[in-house]
C-alpha cells in the first residue's frame, strides 16, 4: 500500500514543478501581450501608410483565432488532471480491489471511461468540426461535463481511499487530494467555470470527511485544505481575471484594428481622391512639362543657334587674328592686371616666363624705342589722341630683335577722364619692315644705280626710268617716245621674236645695241633684259632693262689695254709689250742673216739719287731718260723700260758688231748730257749691258740672261760704260743666290750651331768664360767658312735670325754647364738689326727666361761702329741691360773711329783688343805701344781687356807683362763644339798655367 502511494506523489511533484514553470512563462507572455496591446492602444492614432489594410474576413478570422487558441489552450491543458486522475483511479482501483471487491473497479474504470469518451468527443469534435463548431456552444458542455465528472471521480476516490487509511494516511491523502486539486486550477486557469467544475466536487467531499470526523489533527488538516482550496480559488479568480483582461484586450484590439481598418478605409478613399487629384495635376503636370520642353528645346535651339554663332563668330575671329598676327591685350589699370591673348606665341614665351614677363614689356623693349611708346601712351592718356599707334622692337625669346605695332585705345574712363582700362592689338610687322627697307633699299638703289634702269610692260611700253638712264640719254620719263621707238626697232633688228623667246625660256636677255641721246647722237651701249613674272599666275608682268654705256667703257678699255703695255711714268713700253716685241724681233732674225742685239742700260748710282734729291727728281730723271733714248727707237728698234731705273732697247736693223757698239756709245753720250731739274744739274752716268746673237742662236731668254750677265759685268767695272757679253764672264750673283736660299734652308733646318772659343784668365790661368761663333755644316759641301756666309747673311737680312739663333744655343748650353757645376760666361756678338729695330732688351729677357740662365753669365759683344749708330738709344738699351746684369763688351776696339769721350758714357765691361795689334807681337813696337795705351786707358775706366788672336807664348807674355787680364786665341783653344769643351775644361790647360 505504501509503495503505490509514494509513486503519485513523485508524479504528482514533477507535474507541479512543470506547471509552477508554465504559469510563469504564461504571466511573462501576458505582460509582453500587455505591453504590446498598450503601445499599440496609444499609437492607435497614427496613421500608418505603409501597412496593408484589413477587410472584414480578417476582423473575422482574428477572433476565430483567439476562440481557437482558448479552446486550444482548455483542450491542451485538460489532459493533465485527467491522466494524473487516471493514474491514481488505476492505482486506487488495484488497491481498492483489495478492500471492496470488483465492484469498485468496474465504478472506477467506468468513470474513467466516461471521462475518456468525453475528453475524445470534445477533442474528436474540435478536430473534425473546428470553426463550425465554435460557433456553437456545444463543445463548452462537452467541456464542462468531462470537468464534473473528474471532480466527483476524485471525490469518490477520496472518499473511499479516506476510509481504508489511517491518520497519517489520511494526511497524505489529503495532500494528495491538495494537489489534484492544484493541478485542477492550473488544467483550468483559462476558465474558472472549468476550475469550479473540477474543484468542487472534491471539495464538497472533503468538507464532509473531514468535519465529520473525530480527530482533531484532521479537522485541523482540513481546514488547512479548505484554507488551501480558498487559495487556489482566489488565485484562479486572479488568473480568470488576466485571461478576461487578456480577452478584453484582444477584443480591443480587434476593435482597434477594426477602427483603424475604417480609417485605412477612409484613408484609402482620401488616397483614392488625392491619387484622382494626383492624375489630374500630374496630366497638367505633363501638359506643362510637355509646354515648357517645348519652350526649352525653342529655347535651347535658339541658344544653340546663338552659341554655334557665336562660336563661329570666335572661330573667325581667331582665325582672322592667326591671318593677320594680331595678339591682343586687355590691360586694367585699376589692377593692375594684364590680360594676354596671343602674345606668348608673338614673343615665342612659355610657361611661368610668359606670365611674368607679359605683366611689364619694357625689360625686353629696345631702349631707344621706350621713349617713344611712353610719349605715344602718354598723349593718348590725356586725351590728345583718340588712340594711339607706336612702332618698336622688343627682343624674342631666341634673343633677335622683332619689329612690333601696337595699337590701343581706352575704353574706360573716370570722371576725371583717367584712364580705367585700355584695350589693342599688337602684331609682328618685322617682315613689313624689312620689306619696306628692301623697298626703300630698291629704290635708293634704282634711283643711285650707276646704270640706266628702265621698266616696261609686256609690249615694250615704257614704264619708269631712273636718275642714271636720264642722266645718260637726255631722256625723262614723261618724254620717252622717241628712244622708245630706237629701242623697239633696235630689238626688231635683233629678232623680236628670239628675244621674246630667250626671256622666257632663260629669264634675261643681253646684247650690245646703239643708244639714242636726247641731242640725237647715237653711243654704244649694252643692255640686259630680265623678265619679271607674277607669282600667282606665272604670267609675265614686266620687263626691266639695265643700260651700260660702253663709252667710257672703250676708253677706259684703251687706256687699260695702253697702261698694260706701256710705263705710266715714261710712256715707253713695259715689261709685257717689250717680251712681244723681243719675241717677235727673234722670231723674225731667224730667218735672215742680221743680228739681233739686245742693249740693257742701267742708272749708275740712281739709288742715291733717290735718297739724296727725292723720289719726285727720280721720277723726273727717269721721264729725261725716256725722251732721250726715244731719238734711237724707231720701227727696227723697240724701246722699253723694265722697271725701275732698268731700260732695254732691242735693235734688228744693224748688220755688224761695230755698229751695235757704236750704239751702245751713242747711247752713253746722251745719257751724260746734264739733266737741269729744280733749278739744278745733275751728273748721271749709266752701264750698258750687250747681247748679240745670230739668227741661229734667236731666244727671247738668251738674250736677257746675256744681257743682264754683261751689265752686272759693266758694273762691277765701275760704271758708265757698256760691255759685250762673253762667256768668259763670271756669274757670281747666279752662286750668291742659291748660297742664300741654302742659309735660309739650313738655319731652319737646324745646319747653323754655336761653336765656342774659350777665354783665358791670366791671374789664375783658368778658363772662365767661352765665346759663341757661328758655323754652318752643310749637308753637301761640308763647313761653310763664316767669311763666306756672314758677309752674305748681313747682305740679305739673314744675320738678325742667325745671332737669334746662336744666342738661343749658347744660354741654353751655358745653363746646361752650370748646371753641371762648371759654370761659364758666354759671349755673343749682337747684330745690327737687332739695334737698329731696339728689341735688344726685349730678346735678351725673353732668352734668358726661356732658358734659366742668370743674366751675369751673360756677355753681349758689340762693335764700334755698331756703337756709334744712335747713340741716344743704344745708351737707354745699355742701361737697362746693364740694370738686367747682362755684361757688355766692345769688340774688336781700336779698328773703327770711337771717341774716348763717348766711350766713358757707355756703361760697358769688357774691352775687346782686336787681333791686328796682337799678331805682330813683340816684334813691333807701335803695336805694343797701341796695345799697352789700350789696357792702361780701359783700366783707368775700370773695365776689364781681354786679348783676340793670340797665338804664339811670346804674345802670351807680353800681354801678360802688360797686365791683361785675359786672352783669346789658336794658343789657347780653337773654336770647338761643346763636348770637346768640356774634355778641354777637364784639363784646365795645365802647361800654360
Amino acid at each position: 500500500m505504501q509503495a503505490y502511494a509514494d509513486r503519485p506523489l513523485c508524479f504528482i511533484v514533477g507535474i507541479q514543478a512543470d506547471t509552477c514553470s508554465w504559469i510563469i512563462k504564461t504571466q511573462d507572455e501576458a505582460a509582453v501581450l500587455n505591453s504590446r496591446l498598450s503601445a499599440g492602444y496609444y499609437r492607435r492614432g497614427v496613421a500608418n501608410t505603409q501597412m496593408s489594410t484589413m477587410n472584414d474576413a480578417e476582423v473575422a478570422a482574428s477572433r476565430l483565432m483567439i476562440m481557437r487558441e482558448q479552446m486550444e489552450r482548455l483542450l491542451r491543458n485538460g489532459w493533465l488532471p485527467q491522466l494524473a486522475l487516471a493514474w491514481t483511479a488505476l492505482a486506487g482501483a488495484l488497491f481498492l480491489e483489495q478492500s471492496y471487491g470488483p465492484w469498485a473497479l468496474g465504478l472506477l474504470s467506468g468513470g474513467l471511461a466516461c471521462i475518456a469518451i468525453g475528453r475524445w468527443l470534445a477533442v474528436r469534435a474540435y478536430a473534425r468540426f473546428g470553426e463550425q463548431v465554435l460557433g456553437y456552444h456545444g463543445w463548452r458542455a462537452l467541456q464542462l461535463g468531462s470537468a464534473v465528472m473528474t471532480g466527483v471521480l476524485a471525490a469518490i476516490l477520496m472518499q473511499l481511499f479516506m476510509a481504508q487509511v489511517e491518520d497519517w494516511q489520511q494526511m497524505l491523502l489529503l495532500a494528495l487530494l491538495a494537489s489534484v486539486v492544484l493541478s485542477c486550477w492550473l488544467a483550468s486557469a483559462g476558465c474558472l467555470l472549468s476550475f469550479l467544475c473540477y474543484v468542487s466536487p472534491v471539495g464538497a467531499m472533503a468538507l464532509s470527511v473531514f468535519f465529520s470526523s473525530s480527530s482533531p489533527a484532521l479537522q485541523s488538516l482540513s481546514i488547512l485544505f479548505v484554507g488551501f482550496i480558498a487559495v487556489e480559488l482566489v488565485a484562479a479568480l486572479r488568473l480568470s481575471v488576466v485571461y478576461d483582461r487578456k480577452m478584453m484586450l484582444q477584443q480591443l484590439l480587434i476593435q482597434t484594428r477594426r477602427q483603424r481598418d475604417e480609417e485605412i478605409h477612409e484613408l484609402q478613399q482620401e488616397l483614392g481622391r488625392l491619387r484622382t487629384c494626383e492624375h489630374a495635376l500630374n496630366l497638367q503636370i505633363n501638359s506643362l512639362q510637355s509646354h515648357l520642353e517645348h519652350n526649352s528645346s525653342e529655347q535651347t535651339r535658339s541658344l544653340s543657334g546663338t552659341l554655334d554663332s557665336l562660336r563661329t563668330s570666335e572661330e573667325r575671329l581667331q582665325r582672322a587674328l592667326e591671318a593677320s598676327g594680331l595678339a591682343l591685350w586687355d590691360w586694367n589699370l585699376v589692377t593692375g592686371k594684364v590680360y594676354h591673348t596671343g602674345s606668348e606665341q608673338l614673343l615665342g614665351l612659355k610657361g611661368e616666363q610668359a606670365s611674368k614677363l607679359l605683366a611689364d614689356l619694357r625689360p625686353l623693349m629696345h631702349p631707344d624705342d621706350l621713349p617713344v611708346l611712353r610719349e605715344a601712351m602718354t598723349a593718348h592718356m590725356r586725351e590728345e589722341t583718340p588712340d594711339y599707334s607706336v612702332e618698336y622692337r622688343i627682343r624674342h625669346a631666341d634673343g633677335h630683335w622683332i619689329w612690333i605695332e601696337d595699337r590701343g585705345q581706352a575704353i574706360a574712363r573716370d570722371a576725371g577722364g583717367r584712364v580705367l582700362r585700355m584695350l589693342g592689338t599688337r602684331r609682328d610687322i618685322t617682315a613689313r619692315r624689312q620689306h619696306e627697307e628692301e623697298l626703300q633699299l630698291a629704290s635708293i638703289v634704282f634711283e643711285t644705280g650707276s646704270e640706266g634702269i628702265l621698266v616696261m610692260d609686256p609690249s615694250l611700253n615704257v614704264l619708269t626710268v631712273n636718275t642714271a638712264f636720264t642722266r645718260m640719254t637726255g631722256f625723262a620719263r614723261e618724254y620717252m617716245a622717241p628712244f622708245q621707238q630706237h629701242f623697239q626697232a633696235s630689238l626688231a633688228g635683233c629678232g623680236m621674236e628670239s628675244v621674246m623667246d630667250v626671256l622666257k625660256d632663260e629669264g634675261s636677255w643681253h646684247a650690245e645695241l646703239s643708244g639714242l641721246s636726247l641731242a640725237g647722237s647715237s653711243f654704244p651701249m649694252r643692255v640686259q633684259l630680265r623678265a619679271v613674272y607674277e607669282q600667282a599666275s606665272g604670267r609675265l608682268s614686266h620687263i626691266v632693262a639695265f643700260f651700260s654705256d660702253l663709252t667710257p667703257f672703250r676708253e677706259a678699255q684703251k687706256r687699260l689695254d695702253y697702261l698694260t703695255r706701256h710705263d705710266a711714268l715714261t710712256g715707253l713700253a713695259n715689261r709685257s709689250l717689250f717680251m712681244q716685241y723681243l719675241q717677235d724681233a727673234s722670231h723674225q732674225a731667224r730667218f735672215t742673216d742680221d743680228y739681233l742685239a739686245l742693249l740693257h742700260i742701267d742708272l749708275d748710282r740712281f739709288k742715291l739719287l733717290n735718297e739724296c734729291f727725292g723720289s719726285q727728281t727720280g721720277d723726273e730723271v727717269l721721264r729725261i731718260v725716256g725722251r732721250r733714248l726715244q731719238r734711237f727707237a724707231n720701227a727696227e728698234r723697240h724701246l722699253a723700260r723694265l722697271g725701275g731705273n732698268e731700260f732695254v732697247l732691242v735693235v734688228s736693223d744693224l748688220p755688224n758688231q761695230q755698229d751695235i757698239e757704236q750704239l751702245a756709245e751713242d747711247v752713253l753720250n746722251a745719257l751724260r748730257t746734264p739733266f737741269a731739274i729744280a733749278g739744278q744739274e745733275l751728273l748721271l752716268s749709266a752701264s750698258v749691258g750687250i747681247s748679240l746673237v745670230g739668227n741661229e742662236q734667236c731666244d727671247a731668254h738668251i738674250l736677257l740672261n746675256q744681257a743682264a750677265v754683261a751689265l752686272n759685268h759693266a758694273k762691277y767695272m765701275g760704271g758708265n760704260t757698256w760691255q759685250l757679253y762673253r762667256e768668259q764672264m763670271p756669274v757670281g750673283d747666279g752662286e750668291r743666290l742659291q748660297l742664300e736660299q741654302q742659309l735660309r734652308r739650313g738655319l731652319k733646318e737646324g745646319h747653323v750651331v754655336a761653336y765656342y772659343q774659350p777665354k783665358l784668365g791670366l791671374q789664375d790661368g783658368r778658363i772662365y768664360g767661352v765665346e759663341a761663333l757661328a758655323r754652318w755644316h752643310h749637308p753637301e759641301r761640308g763647313m761653310i767658312s763664316p767669311a763666306e756666309f756672314i758677309a752674305l747673311a748681313e747682305q740679305t737680312g739673314l744675320i738678325a735670325e742667325l745671332s737669334e739663333s746662336i744666342l738661343r744655343q749658347a744660354c741654353i748650353q751655358a745653363r746646361q754647364w752650370m748646371d753641371a757645376g762648371n759654370p761659364l760666361q758666354v759671349s755673343v756678338n749682337l747684330s745690327v738689326v737687332h739695334l737698329r729695330q731696339g728689341n735688344v732688351l726685349a730678346l735678351v729677357q725673353t732668352v734668358l727666361e726661356e732658358t734659366g740662365l742668370p743674366a751675369y753669365l751673360l756677355d753681349l759683344e758689340l762693335t764700334e761702329s755698331q756703337l756709334l749708330d744712335d747713340s741716344e738709344q743704344l745708351l737707354q738699351t745699355f742701361a737697362s741691360l746693364r740694370e738686367l746684369g747682362v755684361q757688355i763688351s766692345v769688340d774688336d776696339f781700336g779698328t773703327g773711329y770711337s771717341s774716348l769721350g763717348y766711350l766713358k758714357q757707355l756703361p760697358v765691361n769688357n774691352l775687346k783688343i782686336d787681333r791686328g795689334f796682337i799678331c805682330d807681337l813683340p816684334d813691333s813696337s807701335p803695336d805694343a805701344a797701341i796695345t799697352r795705351a789700350i789696357i792702361s786707358m780701359a783700366h783707368g775706366l775700370n773695365l776689364k781687356v781681354v786679348a783676340e788672336g793670340v797665338e804664339t807664348l811670346e804674345q802670351l807674355d807680353v800681354l801678360r807683362g802688360m797686365g791683361c787680364d785675359a786672352v783669346q786665341g789658336y794658343l789657347i783653344a780653337r773654336p770647338m763644339p761643346a763636348p770637346e769643351l768640356e774634355l778641354l775644361l777637364q784639363k784646365q790647360l795645365q802647361p800654360l798655367s
